[in-house]
């Protein structure tokens, strides 16, 4: 009898210890602003490749095996984290992310993989383009947004490390009254063709 649990679910590219320590001090110097910001918890940060959302236990099996024969063929590569920014514009800004460069058209390629393992299940494709990034904190109010925005003009161009992109993960997100809280269901390796 298949499972009826619903699991929250989405597809990441796991992010170093070292550029989530950065990450909370960028936010540091960014809370002395009186911006309302719901500031991500560091530890939970992920660069996100797909959300499918609650999905049945039952097809998480599935969808390891789809997304592995999906980037199996895809060789590892780098990334890096560098400047911020928000979205969407200055003027009304609703995430402040940090932004994601280097092999940019290779992430491209995993994500168009984990969209194409995806819709092999039956899972819409996502209408916006994609924008690698990665979420500091959502705006809650107008309240000291300029302080913010400001403020931001000091981190423009600064560097946070490396990502070596060797694999990608099922993640489970459980929400919490603290914070999400996020389980890897399953890591997938990237070999090179």
């Amino acid at each position: 009898m298949p499972s009826t649990d619903i699991i929250r679910t989405f597809i990441a590219v796991e992010i170093p210890d070292d550029i989530k320590a950065a990450m909370k001090e960028v936010q540091g110097t960014l809370r002395k602003t009186v911006a309302e910001v719901g500031w991500v918890r560091p530890e939970g940060v992920h660069l996100t490749l797909k959300f499918l959302g609650g999905i049945g236990a039952d097809i998480i099996p599935d969808l390891g095996a789809a997304v592995e024969a999906a980037v199996g063929g895809v060789a590892p590569f780098q990334l890096s984290v560098r400047g911020v920014g928000v979205f969407p514009t200055p003027k009304a800004p609703r995430v402040v992310w940090l932004g994601v460069e280097g092999e940019l058209d290779r992430l491209a390629e995993l994500y168009e993989c984990v969209e194409g393992a995806c819709e092999g299940l039956g899972f819409k494709r996502e209408d916006r383009p994609f924008k690698p990034h990665l979420t500091l904190g959502r705006v809650k109010s107008p309240k000291g947004r300029g302080a913010l925005v400001n403020a931001l003009t000091e981190f423009e161009g600064v560097e946070l490390g490396a990502i070596n992109v060797e694999s990608v993960s099922v993640m489970k997100s459980e929400l919490r009254p603290s914070g999400a809280i996020y389980t890897e269901m399953r890591r997938i390796s990237m070999v090179a063709g």
